[in-house]
C-alpha cells in the first residue's frame, strides 16, 4: 500500500504497454484534431506538429527502454507523458490514475 492507502502497482504494471498505449491515444486525440483544422503554416501548425511528433518519439523510445529492461527511462517517459495530458485533465477521457488529481 502507498502512503493514499491506495495498493500500488508494481513497475510492470504501472508503465505497461498498454497504459501507454491508452495516454498516447488520448493525447493523439488531442494533437489530430487540432492537425486537421489547422490553418496552414502558421506558428500554432508548427507547435501542434512538434508536439506530435514529441509525443511519437516518446513512444518510439518506450519501446527500446522496455526491451532493455530500463525502469528508470519508462519512468521519465512516462512522467513527460502524463505532464502533456495534464494540460487536458478537465477533459472527460482523461483518467485521473494517470498521476494528476
Amino acid at each position: 500500500m502507498d502512503e493514499r492507502g491506495e495498493e500500488a502497482k508494481r513497475p510492470d504494471e504501472e508503465y505497461s504497454e498498454e497504459r501507454f498505449e491508452e495516454l498516447a491515444r488520448f493525447l493523439f486525440s488531442r494533437t489530430d484534431l487540432l492537425l486537421l483544422n489547422r490553418p496552414e503554416d502558421s506558428d500554432t501548425d508548427l507547435a501542434v506538429q512538434a508536439l506530435n511528433n514529441a509525443v511519437r518519439v516518446l513512444l518510439g523510445q518506450v519501446r527500446a527502454y522496455r526491451e532493455w529492461g530500463n525502469e528508470p527511462a519508462l519512468a521519465g517517459a512516462w512522467d513527460t507523458l502524463t505532464t502533456i495530458a495534464q494540460r487536458w485533465r478537465h477533459h472527460p477521457d482523461f483518467l485521473t490514475d494517470w498521476g494528476w488529481e
